[in-house]
């Protein structure tokens, strides 16, 4: 028997899209978990070049455009890059309708469930916790 059988991709536990119900609206937004590699592109993206000491550039990585884009990606319904919801609110382009559609406090609900459903909200302490029990 293998040593790492539960690691074969036939044996892994999927997880399952998210249901997120805002108050907006009549029905719930469906996020689905995000890879560790589609966060690593999303992330590589997320870096900028701004001119630092002695005219040195240095890498500076927006918070905020990374946090946009791991939810606009996790977005499974409504589809963002739809022409017609896009046209609706006047904008093109998937980040710019997020930006339309939600106003700040639903955005962060989003956040938090994609962080949850993506594993990223387990912190090291919980972990530790939960190894000692």
């Amino acid at each position: 028997m293998s040593k790492f059988k539960s690691f074969l991709k036939g044996n892994v536990k999927e997880v399952e899209n998210a249901s997120l119900k805002l108050e907006r609206f009549d029905e719930a937004i469906i996020l689905r978990p995000l890879s560790s590699g589609e966060a690593d592109a999303i992330s590589e993206g997320c870096f900028k070049n701004k001119p630092g000491k002695k005219g040195k550039q240095e890498r500076v990585f927006d918070t905020i455009k990374y946090n946009r884009e791991i939810c606009t990606a996790s977005i499974e319904h409504p589809d963002l890059s739809d022409v017609e919801l896009q046209e609706s609110y006047g904008v093109r382009g998937a980040d710019n309708l997020y930006s339309k559609l939600f106003l700040l406090g639903e955005a962060n609900q989003i956040l938090e469930k994609v962080t949850e459903i993506s594993g990223i909200d387990v912190s090291m302490d919980d972990e530790i916790e939960e190894a000692k029990n």
